[in-house]
């Protein structure tokens, strides 16, 4: 039933899908996009999207927002209105807190804190360290279960030893427990002590602890390299046999071999294998990475096998981590990177720096409403509620011009941390509103939303059985009303 009047109709803008682009306007009324066409209205409001790129919401599926314990870093309010400023409209947050949401008192004690704060909307992973937990939960609305198979091979934060899985009998039993539930299990992969023990012997007991010394580290494979393949060969073997999704994080950090491991999995062996694409480490230079130190923590093993994974499909969805800390905290790491926390910022910056990959012929659009939207949409159960530009789904839009350039400096960022991994970077293409259930959230690129808009998004458990059924694409056409 077509309304008397929509609330907003944006006009003359160009949306892209997946496969498609099209030149058509857009209605939305109650939150929903209620008609894809031409001469819609009449409309209380009118966006004339001139010139600009209409995006299906833009999801961040890799945000530390370190909440609870840790607030001091990054909040929730400053995380996701951090989120919001650089035009993404879902995220996902991590289980690195304090304490950690491991269990379902913890799990419903933070999603009570964080829900007054939200910009955006967002899911919580579920911490993934007790088997006999998982379904609870998954119950309370987890959006998957975060595993964290690595410790920091110093015990640094922000990898809470606690957390770290390193028992492969726990972990499969957090794979059953997960399977038996219907969610993915998002892991973290390493071999720490493998790491720890060249990295001590080559490293750390021949002084050789700053900066620059780190990142020979890292280059050579001890610190996130070689260790993250092998526990990531380990983890497909006990994924297949457990029966579980198994999502991959941190695949842009790791050397090659990751992608032929996952090649195999999903193309030979047919398992059900996802893989999130840090990036960030893609495009963070060796000379950035120079010049701002301990405020990065990785840069691509080969750059080029990243983006190749894109599009022969080992890669599922993209990501710039937003890992953020304090400058007090990484400061010391000029001296000795080994003992501070490891992070970069990637929040405010994933959108323009995904949309100058476009502009430099990386990526498309296309690309970019596969990746950044219905891919995580669908692997997280939400498409196409989310994740989807068509009549029904909910009106989430990121509006982006691509002409307009950027330089990231530390004065324009609104994470609390107060600095950004990308310092004196330019990126061509920037997002200028966006839109969270039919609410604009950033309006000509000032924020206009308020903390409390953002709304908790539950995983497919907790929503119920018709949410766990299998939805199809469908392809908007060109001029649909309802």
């Amino acid at each position: 039933m077509v309304p008397s009047e929509y609330d907003l109709v944006i006009e003359n803008g160009t949306y892209w899908t997946p496969t498609a682009q099209c030149k058509a306007d857009i209605a939305i009324s109650s939150g929903k996009i209620a008609a894809i066409g031409t001469a819609l209205g009449p409309a209380r409001k009118r966006l004339d999207a001139t010139g600009l790129d209409i995006l299906p919401g833009i999801w961040h599926v890799h945000c530390h927002f370190r909440e609870p314990g840790h607030t001091y870093k990054e909040d929730f309010e400053s995380g996701t209105k951090t989120a919001a400023a650089g035009g993404v409209t879902v995220c996902i947050d991590m289980t690195n807190n304090t304490p950690h949401p491991t269990t379902l008192e913890d799990f419903e004690a933070k999603k009570a804190l964080v829900a007054p704060k939200a910009y955006i909307d967002y899911a919580l992973y579920g911490g993934g360290l007790y088997p006999r937990t998982v379904e609870q939960l998954a119950k309370a609305g987890a959006i998957g279960i975060k595993i964290f198979n690595t410790r920091h091979i110093k015990e640094v934060y922000p990898y809470i030893s606690e957390l770290g899985v390193l028992d492969h009998g726990i972990l499969y039993e957090l794979y059953e427990a997960t399977r038996d539930v219907g969610l993915s299990a998002s892991v973290h992969h390493d071999d720490p002590e493998w790491c720890k023990r060249l990295t001590f012997r080559d490293y750390i007991e021949k002084n050789k602890t700053d900066a620059a010394a780190y990142h020979e580290s890292f280059e050579r494979g001890y610190m996130y390299g070689h260790g993250m393949v092998a526990g990531l060969a380990a983890s497909l073997y006990y994924a297949r046999i457990a029966g579980v999704k198994l999502h991959v994080l941190h695949l842009g950090v790791m050397p090659v071999g990751a992608y032929e491991l996952i090649r195999h999995a999903k193309f030979d062996l047919g398992q059900q294998v996802t893989a999130e694409l840090e990036l960030g480490s893609m495009l963070m230079t060796k000379q950035q990475m120079q010049k701002i130190g301990p405020n990065t923590y990785n840069w691509a093993h080969s750059p080029e096998e990243g983006w190749r994974s894109i599009h022969n499909g080992i890669a599922d969805v993209v990501v710039l981590e937003h890992a953020p800390h304090t400058s007090d905290e990484t400061e010391p790491g000029w001296q000795d990177m080994f003992s501070i926390p490891l992070g970069m910022t990637g929040a405010q910056e994933f959108v323009p720096l995904l949309l100058d990959s476009v502009n430099k012929g990386k990526l498309t659009l296309n690309d970019v409403a596969l990746l950044a939207s219905e891919k995580p949409a669908r692997i997280f159960g939400q498409f196409p509620q989310k994740g989807t530009i068509q009549v029904g789904s909910d009106a989430d839009l990121t509006i982006v011009n691509m002409k307009e350039e950027i330089l990231f400096r530390k004065a324009g960022m609104l994470s609390r941390s107060g600095h950004t991994s990308w310092e004196g970077m330019r990126a061509r293409g920037i997002p200028v509103h966006s839109i969270v259930r039919g609410s604009f959230v950033l309006r000509d690129g000032k924020i206009v939303g308020v903390a409390g808009h953002g709304r908790f998004v539950p995983g497919t458990v907790s929503r119920g059985a018709n949410a766990r059924k299998t939805e199809t694409s469908r392809e908007p056409a060109a001029n649909i009303t309802v």
